[in-house]
């Protein structure tokens, strides 16, 4: 009776075990989560702005040099593409400036440049160069009175940040050579020269 009882109880246990051994199988843990990193600032793409700044402008007529300096503002539109850390691109800008009393003057410049830079994510430096246009004026009494548009080149650099996705400053400075433009018998050639020194915002589209 005895030996039958543990028989049973041996056959009870042996029926269990598998369902326990189930209970017991190893669940291997989830990976870790891994963290998103965001996606570096892109300069690609056109922006639209506006400047002000100083300019210290040289003037040569009738044999002899003077300054013309001058506070100026603008505005300036450009695209940019990106490509690593490169950035390049084109840039217009057109500045007025304001001091025109003297005998001869600036009244305005204007410049179509190209532009590349190396970009430290939201941080770009940046060097430009292209072509530069200046409305030239004299206006010496008893002599006579001349304005004609100078044409020459530009170049320079600065270093612009984005505040925010869509908004960026910059500063600037370039220096200018307008050339030479013969303003008549009795004024002879005009020619100009400048350092500007701009800041400006832009609206990234």
């Amino acid at each position: 009776m005895r030996i039958r009882l543990l028989a049973l109880a041996a056959l009870a246990l042996s029926s269990t075990a598998p369902a326990f051994a189930a209970d017991l199988t190893y669940q291997e843990p989830a990976p870790p989560a891994v963290d998103q990193v965001p996606s570096s600032f892109s300069w690609s793409g056109f922006y639209l702005g506006a400047q002000g700044g100083y300019s210290w402008n040289q003037g040569s007529y009738l044999g002899s040099n003077e300054n013309i300096d001058s506070g100026a503002a603008g505005i300036h539109a450009g695209y940019n593409f990106q490509s690593g850390n490169i950035v390049y691109g084109i840039e217009n800008d057109f500045n007025y400036n304001f001091d025109n009393k003297k005998e001869a003057n600036l009244e305005w410049d204007a410049s179509g440049r190209a532009r590349i830079g190396y970009a430290l994510d939201r941080t770009l430096v940046f060097a430009t160069a292209g072509v530069a246009a200046a409305g030239g004026k004299v206006n010496v009494a008893g002599v006579g009175k001349k304005d004609d548009i100078l044409i020459g080149w530009t170049a320079g650099g600065g270093l612009e940040h984005a505040i925010t996705d869509n908004i960026t400053v910059r500063g600037e400075y370039r220096y200018s050579d307008f050339g030479k433009k013969d303003f008549g018998s009795n004024i002879g050639d005009f020619s100009a020269t400048q350092n500007k020194v701009l800041l400006g915002a832009s609206y990234k589209f």
